[in-house]
């Protein structure tokens, strides 16, 4: 099959300009959390929250292997084959450079015709239960080329619910009557303070390049879409009727939400709405509306691609 043979996207771009933002401790016991650290206007901000009760499966994510695909296929594929007479046909497999094919041999070619057509749907859904398994969903890259990335929309949804505390005490922090946007700059300035790392490990097998929202705050690292899906589960939870989207350039990942744009606000239109950009990669600090120059020009030039977080949030409600 040569869907097998996709690449795993990979995004880590880092932005590096004269407003770094600074960590200035972090501490975790368990399950709560400290920390303090410099935002935009260069003001420190303190902030103590709890992360409990979330799924192992969300604090794990392995990177796409086309090997380890193949070989679940295969597997899937067992009970199928044994029930090919093989008085009718002989199933052959190859697993050569990373790709998986099969031939098919036997004198009547009506039949072998069926069975090809049969495994074929077969094998299709095997490997997409595979990739919805671990995580991966496949997509075009903003360059066009097809490949397999982390299902970013359901991560962030998957993750939303454990954000509660967190996202809690980040309003505490703030005036009752903070609006949207003073919200959404206080938790990019936390998310840009999270130190970043390419996250790529040497043995290439622990989710290169990506981490879970839940990893992000449990490791206190992340690259670009690994904290850019933990401040999109964050706004999407916190403002169910706002529309968040990632947006995709050449490695790299930024935000997208549907506010009205200010004067001088990087935008992006997705079908038709404008979104206001927001960059929470770090160490660079930008204000929401305010993005690289790098990303500024892929997106002016229409080099992006996007996801849009389609699901419903779970209920969320302050507690003073």
């Amino acid at each position: 099959m040569k869907r097998l043979l996709l690449c795993f996207i990979m995004i880590s771009g880092c932005l590096s300009l004269s407003a770094q933002a600074e960590q200035l401790r972090f501490e975790r016991n368990g399950g709560n959390y400290n920390y303090l650290w410099k935002d935009s206007k260069n003001n420190t901000q303190a902030l103590s929250f709890s992360l409990l009760n979330y799924p192992h499966k969300l604090t794990k994510f392995t990177q796409y292997r086309p090997e380890q695909a193949q070989q679940y296929v295969l597997t899937k594929l067992k009970p199928s084959l044994r029930k090919i007479d093989p008085k009718q046909a002989k199933v052959s497999f190859n697993t050569q450079h990373g790709q998986l094919s099969y031939q098919l041999q036997g004198n009547d070619q009506a039949f072998i015709q069926e069975l090809s057509e049969k495994l074929s749907k077969e094998v299709e859904q095997h490997y997409q239960d595979y990739l919805t398994k671990h995580y991966f969903i496949e997509k075009q890259a903003a360059d066009g080329a097809m490949g397999i990335m982390p299902d970013h929309n359901r991560l962030a949804q998957e993750s939303a619910e454990y954000l509660f505390s967190w996202l809690n005490n980040s309003l505490n922090q703030l005036d009752e009557q903070a609006k949207q946007r003073q919200v959404s700059n206080y938790l990019l300035n936390f998310v840009q303070s999270i130190p970043y790392s390419e996250l790529r490990s040497r043995d290439r097998l622990r989710g290169a390049g990506f981490l879970t929202p839940i990893q992000v705050i449990r490791n206190n690292v992340g690259d670009c879409d690994s904290k850019t899906t933990l401040l999109a589960s964050a706004l999407k939870t916190l403002y169910p009727r706002l529309d968040v989207a990632i947006v995709y350039v050449p490695n790299h990942a930024l935000l997208a939400v549907s506010m009205a744009p200010k004067a001088g606000d990087e935008t992006v239109t997705i079908k038709g709405k404008q979104y206001v950009l927001l960059e929470p990669t770090g160490p660079a600090l930008f204000e929401l509306g305010k993005v690289a120059k790098e990303s500024a020009q892929y997106i002016h030039s229409g080099l992006y691609t996007y996801q849009q977080m389609d699901w419903v949030p779970p209920e969320f409600k302050r507690e003073k």
